[in-house]
């Protein structure tokens, strides 16, 4: 059965196309189903909103139509076939497993790096993409180096470890394709007829699955075409691979691309936070004159500094988002808590490791409760269940005995240092405790002995459950203890006060836990650092979007929004080397060997005519359009250059000088803070220009009256400007202090040495930080031992000099 094709613009125009051929595809009869495959679940969700919203043939609605991707509509075919053969989906964890065991048979050309986690990264990631080829194009990739014949080779191992119990993508699509031509009236009256929305980067077995759904049912496909060469370069050829090809109205030869259907206007600022700024002022312009923010997208071509920035300028704004997000399930609470945890063995067991897990990790343990112990209720004092409470961790205390105890690495000196030194402040305060005016020094020593012994035995226990004797042998055994640790340490009952978005990403890691646990028979030599290595790369491929599409701005890579129709697409970094984004050539595999094999394996190199696609698709998806070119880069203070594709879309480049003049014209702050800077420039430029403006009204102007912390920071600003010496600079006997101020350190009240009067006298600042508030800079001994940065640059210099 031949394929149908259409080719339209991206954007209203590929909805009004999708509209028509549903309708088409039901012939009248509402209830007809009609199946839709779209290139992911965005794509997806932004169809169906669009087609409810139209009307064709006197039928409105999506009764009826299923949105699948190719991945889902396999599943869906196939996934009945692989369970029958006992076969489980692969996951990158299981092939990383695949991968360890082969490394461990023969390492080949990685021997020396074969147990690094970068090494099964890399492997995991290549097995992936090999999977889509075949044996004669295996076997000519592996003749281009020694390097990629190795790749070839433990892809292959992996292969043949796996196949048994587990399918990957290729199989599933495989499995489902046989299923459609064993039975076509089957698949027939199960999928309807079948539409191919903009279809993007089509692998090879996803259109070998929907070839023969294309024999078995009516199918057509609608192309987006953007009419620039390099952009529909991927679509001609996933075209190609299902057998059709774009309309002949398209060129192929042609590299101009369409004219944008919206306005497009292109501003130049200073830097990557500047153009956030200019980003979230456009899209609280676009709110007050009556735009939904869900018709609003702040997009990039690279994450990093944009998906933070973004993020947290929409936060601070009050601004709803949804899509690419900073928060991950790795980086989470307990993800990043746990993986720093289990790599303390490897670590040393270093006091640093040790305390700067306590200090980021929500450290919780089992802690007399006082309340409990004086008798409370109905509970007897002596109970045990109300007498302990879970508690977190004095981690700040427990350092600074810590360092004190001079505690460098390995459980020996922990315990020899931390016996000493509590031993020692014991025996010190009872020695202080018969001298009256020394008692106060007395209870402080006897506090550091308590938390000294506290920290000790907390230190030894933690490090026998990281060391379990005997240790854990299987992969099921490991995952038990992982979710020992877990309950024991990271939250354990208080787990229930976290934020809803932290708990939600705590049930992930829970899950990934529990899937490292199926690793039996995949790799039979399982050790606690395999198994960390193994966690790390699970929540690593663990995807995360915040909030829900339509329900605020979207934020994220400008692909994510290629089927949604936008009011408003602000698109930052439009600057070379961001959008496109630079891609470094692959160490495993380079272009010059992938291209031996066709588009089947796609080249780095290739992937800038994707950035263009996108790119181009948001303009015509778009009715306004922002493009921000940063003129700099403060993070590595570098010049930027303007990116190919700004002046191809944007008539002319509009310069916005610096941070200050594109805050003076904006008609409406984005955020509190805004608006506390631009009424500070107003009034500087309209009324206090220079020092003999009348300084006094700028504290008399009610937008400063009604804010106290913009009061406090410009009191601050000018007393510390100023050459008295003021509060602000240390002063405790400044008159403008309050009732409730801080003593005199002459006062007769109190007694005061005199070294301490000649502190106050030398720097009040650093009286008062030392002898008032009792901040103390704490010397870490440990670094005595260590080189300097300064002297280890020397050394490396005079060995390369020899």
């Amino acid at each position: 059965m031949a394929i149908d094709c259409v080719t339209t613009a991206y954007g209203p125009p590929a909805h009004e196309a999708l509209a028509r051929a549903v309708a088409r595809a039901k012939g009248g009869d509402p209830l007809a189903p009609v199946t839709v495959v779209v290139p992911n679940h965005y794509v997806g969700l932004a169809a169906r909103r669009a087609l409810g919203r139209r009307e064709h043939n006197r039928s409105r609605g999506i009764a009826a139509v299923a949105f699948q991707t190719a991945y889902s509509l396999a599943e869906h075919l196939g996934g009945a076939e692989m369970a029958d053969q006992g076969r489980r989906g692969v996951s990158n964890t299981v092939i990383a497993a695949g991968v360890r065991a082969a490394l461990r048979r023969d390492p080949g050309h990685f021997r020396g790096v074969e147990t690094h986690p970068a090494t099964e990264r890399a492997l995991t990631r290549a097995h992936r993409e090999l999977s889509e080829l075949d044996r004669v194009q295996l076997a000519a990739l592996s003749q281009q180096s020694p390097r990629a014949a190795d790749v070839v080779r433990v892809h292959r191992e992996v292969t043949a470890v796996l196949e048994s119990e587990f399918s990957n993508e290729q199989q599933l699509a495989r499995a489902a394709a046989a299923t459609v031509r064993a039975d076509p009236s089957a698949a027939r009256q199960q999928l309807g007829p079948v539409i191919v929305f903009l279809p993007q980067s089509v692998t090879g077995s996803q259109a070998g699955l929907l070839r023969a759904v294309a024999d078995a049912t009516e199918t057509i496909i609608i192309a987006g075409a953007t009419g620039a060469e390099d952009a529909d370069a991927s679509v001609r050829a996933s075209l190609r691979r299902l057998g059709a090809d774009l309309d002949a109205s398209v060129a192929p030869a042609r590299t101009a691309p369409n004219r944008p259907a919206g306005t497009v206007r292109a501003l130049s600022v200073s830097d990557a936070d500047d153009e956030v700024r200019h980003a979230v002022r456009a899209v609280v312009d676009a709110a007050r004159a009556g735009t939904p923010l869900g018709r609003c997208a702040i997009l990039y071509g690279v994450e990093t500094p944009y998906v933070r920035l973004v993020g947290d300028a929409l936060d601070a704004a009050g601004i709803n988002r949804c899509g690419a997000t900073a928060s991950t399930v790795e980086t989470s609470l307990l993800g990043r808590s746990l993986l720093e945890m289990l790599a303390l063995r490897d670590q040393g067991f270093s006091r640093r490791a040790v305390m700067a897990w306590l200090a980021g990790a929500p450290v919780s343990i089992k802690r007399p409760d006082p309340d409990a112990a004086r008798g409370n209720g109905d509970a007897a004092p002596d109970d045990e269940a109300t007498a302990m409470k879970w508690q977190g961790v004095p981690s700040a205390a427990w350092e600074r005995e810590a360092r004190s105890a001079r505690v460098e690495s390995g459980i020996d000196s922990w315990r020899q240092r931390l016996d000493r030194y509590a031993a020692d402040c014991a025996a010190e305060a009872e020695r202080l405790t018969a001298d009256e005016d020394q008692m106060w020094h007395g209870v402080r020593l006897r506090r550091s002995a308590e938390r000294a012994s506290e920290l000790l035995a907390f230190v030894e226990e933690l490090h026998r459950d990281l060391d379990p004797q005997p240790a854990p042998r299987t992969w099921a055994d490991l995952a038990a203890w992982c979710q020992h640790l877990v309950f024991k340490y990271l939250g354990g009952r208080l787990r229930r006060s976290w934020p809803d978005e932290d708990r939600g990403l705590a049930e992930r890691v829970d899950s990934a836990i529990n899937r490292l646990g199926d690793l039996d028979g995949t790799d039979d030599d399982p050790s606690s650092a395999a198994f960390r290595r193994a966690l790390q790369l699970e929540l690593e491929g663990a995807p995360h979007r915040h909030g829900r599409l339509g329900a605020g701005v979207l934020v994220g890579p400008a692909e994510l929004a290629l089927g949604v129709e936008l009011d408003l697409a602000v698109v930052c970094g439009m600057a070379e080397g961001t959008f496109p984004a630079r891609r470094n050539d692959d160490a495993l595999l380079p272009d010059r060997e992938r291209r031996v094999v066709g588009r089947d394996l796609p080249a780095r190199g290739d992937r800038s005519g994707d950035d263009h696609r996108a790119l181009l698709a948001v303009i015509a998806a778009a009715r306004r359009t922002v493009l921000l070119y940063p003129r700099g880069d403060l993070r590595r203070a570098a010049d930027r250059w303007p990116s190919r594709w700004l002046t191809e879309q944007a008539g002319s480049l509009e310069e916005v000088p610096s941070f200050v003049a594109g805050l003076r014209r904006t008609g409406f702050p984005a955020h509190a803070h805004e608006y506390d800077a631009r009424c500070l420039l107003d009034w500087h430029y309209d009324r206090g220009r220079g020092d003999s403006g009348p300084q006094d009204d700028l504290i008399r102007l009610p937008s400063v009256r009604q804010r106290v912390e913009l009061r406090r920071g410009i009191e601050l600003r000018r007393a510390r400007l100023s050459p008295r010496l003021t509060r602000f600079d240390g002063n405790l006997a400044d008159g403008d202090l309050p009732e409730a101020a801080l003593p005199h350190p002459a006062d007769g009240g109190q007694v005061t040495s005199a070294s301490r009067l000649e502190a106050w006298a030398g720097c009040p600042h650093a009286y008062f930080m030392r002898y008032v508030l009792r901040v103390e800079a704490i010397d870490d001994e440990d670094d005595d031992h260590r080189i300097s940065p300064l002297e280890r640059g020397s050394l490396v210099h005079r060995i390369l000099e020899r």
